[in-house]
């Protein structure tokens, strides 16, 4: 839970989003607990929900041909097949 608590804490001192990467390297985790991270961000939405905020998602966009993405984790854009994506962010509201 503590995970949890430390996702919400920095979102909350960040307005413009951060990414699970960014999270990692702001709690100085190693990055490749970043699928770690995208689990306590689906719990921390509704612990903030109950407080009366909302957790947000700027879904992934392709880079190359600008296709948005509707799941946070995507790794290959299904239009033009270009892996040059630009990561999901996240803020609380």
């Amino acid at each position: 839970m503590a995970l949890v608590e430390d996702v919400i804490k920095v979102l909350m001192e960040r307005k413009d989003g951060l990414t699970a990467r960014e999270i990692c390297y702001a709690l100085k985790l190693d990055p490749s607990r970043e699928n770690e991270v995208y689990s306590a961000i689906l719990k921390a939405a509704k612990i903030v929900r109950r407080k009366g905020l909302e957790l947000v998602m700027i879904p992934p966009q392709c880079k190359k041909c600008g296709f948005t993405f509707d799941k946070p984790k995507v790794s290959k854009c299904p239009k033009c097949k270009s892996e040059w994506i630009e990561p999901a962010r996240f803020l609380i509201k």
